[in-house]
């Protein structure tokens, strides 16, 4: 069995107690955390949790990337309860309904959120909780002012300071809920273990981690970024550095000069857009060091398929993209490329607890890490869930070698009059290749294939395009596509959209909502 997550930060801080665990700005300054320090922050959370009563119980986190969000997540799983980390850029009233739906007894909440812990003058009570009734105590973290009501964070350390209680979960212990984004429906609290986690984890330990500076850039609370930045950082003793903004990403990579790092491929599509406008007047030289800080040479991306346009040209800039394939219900991850096993184009080999086989073209997985159930959703789980096998809803094949390769999402199937089955990832990839294509999503109409776009803004300002040129140059790049398609393959119908489509936190364009073009 892998070390659960309590025993590898117990490792980690005992093998290299003085290395930087986080870095961070503040105030322009960089500020660090050791490991040694950090595990003992840990330690005292998970203590002032039970010691305040808190055993087996489910609590949501929420806020920003930051160093106290992260001990207080692991100071949640490492001890008897169950972490709910929710989307700070949800809307309100969502983010509402999901406290109440994950029953929720307690809740950590940064500055941002200030306001929900004001009193409502109308009922004399705290705001959140007259919408969330269940919520028995609230911690405010970042240093956040504390009205009556309202503990900080490190108020609930002191406690943990003098409690001598403190207990670990046990491996099938429940000690996440994590909610799928919900592009396409309801949100659903995937379950997860300790073991699951671990489990996760522990394939993904490289021997030459241990002290490699990575940059954190996705939303903290997905499981892509909580597995594969912060976990597996930890567990190789890596130095993780807190991005506090996408628009700082470029500052923040000459400012932490990263070995690593995790993108989704909208990320990487938009920095390749810069990278290919800068390269008119500078060398491949001059844009690694100006853009990527001098010393970054990978980037692990997931979330959606990576054109190998992309692996390619940053290979040139001496930067190599390592795709991999996962799904919250999988702890996340399910198949990567590594230094050792690499094909571009690929998702990777599974991991060595990964099992897959294929039903009717979609990938079903068995192992570990995939996930109890969902969080009171029967009817879901028992579809999802079959024999032990997880239907992952996406089509793909292994090849010869064992790589895996993904076709596209069996819910986006586009399936036209005649009959055939198109994947309208496969288009959007190649057309997303195009200058002048900022977004774009492939809609199947009764007519045929339609394509919405929305131009890429830097390179029409760039070229002075009125809007009937911009409607050319995309109808041009789309009859440049279709000249090597067959006719059912092609394009017939072109939107071309003001402003860009609505996305969930890390960056995916909810499908659901294409046909909303309106400010964000």
């Amino acid at each position: 069995m892998s070390p659960l997550i309590y025993e590898f930060l117990e490792n980690t801080a005992a093998g290299y107690p003085d290395f930087d665990a986080i870095r961070w700005l503040e105030k322009k300054e960089i500020r660090s955390i050791k490991y040694r320090a950090l595990v003992d922050d840990i330690s005292l959370i998970r203590r002032g949790l039970l010691a305040e009563d808190f055993s087996d119980e489910h609590i949501v986190v929420i806020g920003g990337s930051s160093k106290d969000w992260v001990e207080t997540y692991l100071g949640i799983v490492t001890g008897p309860n169950t972490a709910i980390p929710l989307d700070t850029a949800m809307p309100e009233d969502e983010l509402f309904e999901l406290i109440n739906r994950s029953d929720a007894s307690g809740i950590f909440l940064d500055k941002l959120h200030s306001d929900w812990v004001s009193v409502d003058p109308a009922s004399g009570n705290i705001r959140l909780l007259d919408v969330c009734p269940a919520i028995r105590k609230i911690w405010m973290m970042d240093g956040t002012e504390c009205g009556e009501g309202v503990e900080s964070l490190s108020e609930l350390m002191e406690e943990g300071r003098v409690s001598d209680k403190d207990r670990h979960p046990s491996p099938d212990d429940t000690i996440m809920i994590i909610y799928t984004s919900g592009t396409t429906g309801v949100s659903k609290g995937v379950m997860l273990s300790q073991s699951n986690l671990a489990e996760n984890v522990e394939p993904l330990v490289l021997k030459k981690g241990v002290g490699v500076t990575m940059l954190n850039v996705l939303p903290i609370h997905h499981a892509f970024c909580l597995v594969m930045d912060w976990l597996r950082g930890f567990a190789n003793a890596s130095t993780i550095c807190i991005n506090d903004s996408l628009m700082h990403m470029v500052r923040n990579m000459s400012v932490f000069k990263p070995v690593s790092t995790l993108m989704v491929p909208l990320m990487i599509e938009t920095i390749y857009k810069r990278v290919r406008s800068m390269s008119k007047d500078h060398t491949n030289e001059e844009i690694y060091e100006k853009v990527f800080g001098g010393s970054l040479k990978r980037i692990y991306s997931g979330g959606a398929h990576l054109d190998p346009f992309y692996v390619e040209k940053f290979g040139e800039l001496g930067i190599d993209i390592y795709e991999g394939y996962g799904m919250s219900e999988c702890s996340p991850v399910i198949s990567a490329n590594t230094e050792g096993a690499f094909k571009p184009g690929s998702v990777g080999k599974p991991l060595k607890n990964v099992e897959l086989k294929f039903e009717d073209g979609e990938i079903l997985v068995k192992g570990t890490s995939v996930m109890q159930r969902y969080y009171k959703m029967p009817d879901e789980t028992s579809e999802a869930l079959k024999d032990g096998w997880l239907h992952t809803g996406d089509k793909g094949y292994l090849d010869e070698d064992g790589f895996l390769y993904i076709n596209g999402r069996i819910k986006n199937l586009i399936i036209l009059s005649n009959g055939e089955n198109i994947s309208p990832e496969e288009i959007e990839n190649k057309l997303a290749l195009e200058p002048l294509v900022g977004e774009v999503i492939i809609e199947g109409k009764d007519h045929g294939l339609v394509a919405h776009i929305y131009p890429d803004k830097d390179v029409v300002g760039a070229l002075g395009l009125g809007d009937e040129q911009v409607k050319a140059g995309l109808q041009k790049a789309i009859d440049k596509y279709n000249e090597s398609r067959p006719s059912y393959y092609q394009i017939v119908g072109l939107n071309v959209r003001k402003y860009p489509f609505i996305k969930s936190s890390t960056k995916k364009i909810k499908r659901m909502e294409i046909d909303k073009d309106e400010p964000v």
